[in-house]
């Protein structure tokens, strides 16, 4: 049974502090630790109720350049070759990653200094988020690799680092397996969203699964308080996430449009539509309107048929209307599978136009998700998104996955 709950042994911290996630430990030992990745640490973190059978913990460091030929193999090993992002199969480019002050890459080594496996860690400052990457085990050491104790070691390492700096830390992970799934919720990084058929891997389609860390920080302390506006459809969404983190209260909308069809005619004719390509096949899609400073910008993925990474700044709901229009013709122009937006979770004609205008559905309540430099808060979205096809009936999720889609009336 899964109890999510992690103590840190005596010969580490000198106490057997219980704590119901990494944010939780952390102020339990705060001053106490001391880790340095450079040259490597074994943390001797373990798991309540859960023995390793006879697993080995791994010792912990930060990758540096020279082991970026190690870290393409390991993509190319676990997938085959089949990789849809194929920057992460160029050595130059890794390179790069590991040497760039916004990602950490940290590796588990054997007690015989082999190396079995990585995590990885974007580190978007500007949203005071972090993005949990490439959490990867080498084949010959799926069995003898304690992998919750590998991440929950790399996990507590960049929690203590960057506390101050990341606030929110979050994982898509795959639903092949749930083995990524479980080390990641006994540390805390607990199930909030959910994307079906998002991905393609070793030439199958694949859901995500969205995972977050919170620190109070985040969650509690500075999570704005202005009241989310919510219609309908979203509150499935809403209660599950309410259930688990206590938000507080929310109105219910139904907005009414009242579209000027005047104005619409004259924006439709008006977008402008420019896209750039990188030297990995990313299109960065950007619509603008003459005369104004609005926009709408997302990135579309030829290798898995995805739009994401949208972002958007509107004058008018006319405006917002003729922009998602202009995404759904695009979405059908290049035949995408999947596509998906974040909305706020305070703009509820918004959220109507989306759910109406695009047939997107709400999937996930993130509260404190987008960061307001200028008030200094974090403010709540709504995962957005369509899909094309089934979802695999072959799905593994870990029990809180499993509650998440059966309130999403998905499983």
């Amino acid at each position: 049974m899964i109890t999510g709950e992690i103590l840190a042994a005596p010969s580490f911290f000198g106490q057997v502090p219980h704590a119901d996630d990494v944010a939780q430990l952390v102020e339990l030992v705060e001053g106490s630790i001391d880790i340095d990745l450079t040259h490597g640490v074994h943390l001797d973190v373990g798991v309540l109720n859960r023995e390793s059978g006879g697993r080995f913990n791994p010792v912990l460091r930060f990758a540096t350049a020279g082991h970026a030929q190690e870290i393409v193999d390991l993509y190319r090993e676990l997938y085959e070759g089949s990789y849809p992002y194929k920057e992460m199969e160029d050595v130059e480019y890794v390179r790069q990653l590991i040497e760039s002050p916004n990602l950490d890459c940290i590796l588990f080594f054997t007690p015989s200094e082999e190396i079995a496996g990585c995590v990885k860690f974007s580190l978007d400052f500007a949203n005071k988020r972090g993005y949990i990457r490439g959490f990867m085990v080498k084949k010959e050491f799926h069995k003898h690799i304690d992998v919750v104790k590998a991440f929950l070691g790399a996990m507590l390492a960049l929690y203590i680092t960057y506390r101050k700096e990341i606030l929110l830390w979050y994982v898509e992970n795959r639903t092949a397996h749930s083995s990524s799934q479980y080390p990641m919720h006994v540390a805390g990084v607990r199930p909030i969203a959910f994307f079906p058929n998002k991905d393609i891997f070793l030439g199958k389609v694949e859901s995500d699964l969205m995972q977050v860390l919170y620190s109070k920080e985040a969650l509690y302390y500075n999570r704005s308080d202005r009241e989310p506006i919510l219609i309908p459809e979203v509150m499935k969404c809403y209660q599950d996430s309410q259930q688990r983190y206590g938000l507080g209260g929310v109105r219910i909308a139904f907005p009414k449009m009242g579209l000027d069809s005047y104005q619409l005619s004259v924006l439709s004719e008006s977008v402008e539509v420019s896209i750039d390509t990188d030297d990995y096949d990313y299109h960065t899609i950007t619509l603008t309107l003459e005369d104004s400073d609005s926009y709408f910008k997302f990135l579309y993925s030829p290798q898995v048929q995805n739009f994401e990474k949208t972002e958007y700044k509107v004058n008018t709901l006319e405006e917002l209307f003729v922009f998602i229009q202009q995404f759904r013709s695009l979405g059908r122009r290049f035949s995408i599978r999947y596509c998906e937006i974040f909305v706020s979770a305070y703009e509820p004609a918004h959220q109507r136009l989306f759910y109406d205008v695009f047939g997107l559905v709400p999937r996930g309540y993130i509260p404190s998700w987008k960061f307001n430099s200028e008030e200094q808060v974090f403010e709540d979205s709504i995962l957005f998104n369509y899909f094309e096809g089934v979802i695999d009936t072959d799905i593994c999720l870990i029990d809180e996955g499993i509650e998440l889609l059966a309130c999403l009336d998905m499983k």
